[in-house]
């Protein structure tokens, strides 16, 4: 049997020169789960043994599992106590969380796992595990509503003066789990990664005003009726059919987030928009800008005719290049209306501001190149949404040390670190992005 193993790993040194914390990632192609876990473990076991000098108390540590539908359902449900046990004598106990997804590293089928631990101070540093999910009062707003103006479901609640008039604007009522509702200080939490269903809006919300200084970067997982009965397929001590888990890293060095979208191409110049209301653009400075856009859309040559928006703060923040837009913009799939008659609707569930600028996308038809990785000196997570249409590509995650990348069709969820939470348009909340080809890069410090 020949068996491919990928391998990355990478070591973040302290200042002190005492190693201080450590991230490996380890991918594996191999047709057996069993193997392909072990081999795994081995070369992050290799890797902590490599990396002290001075064996340290054993901690409680925290694993991130990506894992492709590829393997039997009932080897895929085990998952977290095949990556618990494998790693028995690295890790006193090991949280592991993950979801299924379409794609790991290199673009095909396998297990990618990224271990995390802290060796000077085990207790204080470690990750947090932790789950939230409907019975934390979480809604399912994109099941009851394409995110416009009225969900009539809340319509006892809006009576109640709970929700504002706007769908878009609905407030969340999510309660924190205890074990991050109790972190003393959340604003030393400085990353919260994520594995979801498709409802991220509520949880992304809560977890932003809760951890205002924390970039947070989620993944959807990949639907799996068909695989396994489930909705979709959530590890962590338990199997979970939907909600969110996810690990939550405290310390005093910020990661950096950058979003790309090199899978789209511009359709029409930038352009003002004059009204909104919810997620729907009314009005924009140039109308004629719609007949150019159904004419890229004739001649894209991509054989997708779906058209995407990207909509920015200010006017400079909208001529920032796609593969590096920067937090002020951001990039949905246009769900409805006419371009030539006003009234187009954008995928999201929060609101257009009013004087913000937008630009109309299709898709390119040249292949979806991977983006360049970050400099912040130690491993990167890549995230990406499955680009099957665009080109003739699809989301390839990078084989090189220290990166770990899985990709699926539902995309991901992000939020950049101080952001204004308390407001309701799209630049004061996190961010869901299922746009095809686009890639989330968090490059974590040394």
């Amino acid at each position: 049997m020949v068996v491919g193993l990928l391998t990355t790993w990478r070591i973040v040194a302290a200042t002190s020169g005492r190693r201080r914390y450590l991230w490996a990632s380890a991918t594996s192609s191999a047709s057996e789960l069993s193997v392909a876990v072990a081999q795994c473990a081995e070369q992050i076991r290799q890797s902590v043994i490599n990396s002290n000098s001075h064996r340290m108390p054993l901690s409680r540590d925290a694993c991130f599992v990506s894992i492709t539908p590829t393997y039997s359902a009932a080897d895929v449900e085990r998952i977290s106590s095949s990556v618990s046990q494998a790693l028995h004598g690295v890790s006193s106990a090991v949280d592991v969380v993950g979801t299924v997804v379409d794609q790991v590293n290199g673009g095909g089928a396998g297990v990618s796992l990224l271990f995390h631990t802290s060796r000077d101070k085990p207790n204080a540093s470690r990750a947090v595990a932790f789950f939230i999910g409907d019975e934390h009062g979480r809604q399912r707003l994109r099941e009851t509503a394409v995110g416009r103006w009225h969900i009539p479901v809340m319509d006892h609640c809006r009576q109640a003066s709970v929700l504002p008039l706007s769908a878009t604007q609905a407030t969340s009522s999510v309660r924190l789990p205890p074990e991050l509702a109790d972190i003393s200080d959340p604003l030393n939490v400085r990353l919260l990664l994520l594995a979801s269903d498709r409802e991220t809006r509520q949880t992304a919300d809560a977890l932003a005003q809760r951890f205002p200084r924390a970039s947070i970067l989620g993944l959807v997982g990949a639907a799996t009726p068909f695989f396994n009965a489930r909705p979709y397929t959530l590890f962590g001590p338990t199997i979970r059919n939907s909600g969110c888990v996810g690990l939550a890293f405290s310390d005093s060095t910020m990661p950096s987030l950058t979003v790309a979208h090199p899978g789209m191409v511009a359709a029409t110049p930038v352009l003002r928009i004059v009204r909104a209301k919810g997620n729907v653009v009314l009005d924009v400075e140039d109308a004629r800008a719609a007949h150019t856009l159904i004419a890229a859309m004739r001649s894209s040559g991509s054989g997708d005719n779906r058209v995407y928006a990207r909509i920015s703060r200010t006017e400079e923040a909208a001529r920032e290049p796609l593969t590096r837009p920067g937090p002020m913009s951001a990039v949905f799939r246009v769900t409805g209306g006419d371009p030539a008659k006003g009234g187009v609707a954008v995928d999201t569930l929060s609101d257009i501001p009013h004087d913000c600028f937008i630009q109309f996308l299709v898709p390119s038809s040249v292949p979806v190149a991977t983006p360049e990785l970050g400099s912040g000196g130690g491993p990167t997570v890549l995230f990406g949404v499955t680009a099957s249409t665009i080109g003739d590509s699809a989301f390839s995650g990078q084989e090189q040390q220290g990166v770990h990348s899985a990709a699926t069709e539902g995309g991901f969820v992000y939020a950049y670190p101080d952001i204004d939470s308390s407001g309701t348009d799209l630049f004061s909340r996190p961010t869901e992005c299922a746009v095809p080809g686009s890639i989330a890069t968090l490059s974590l410090p040394a």
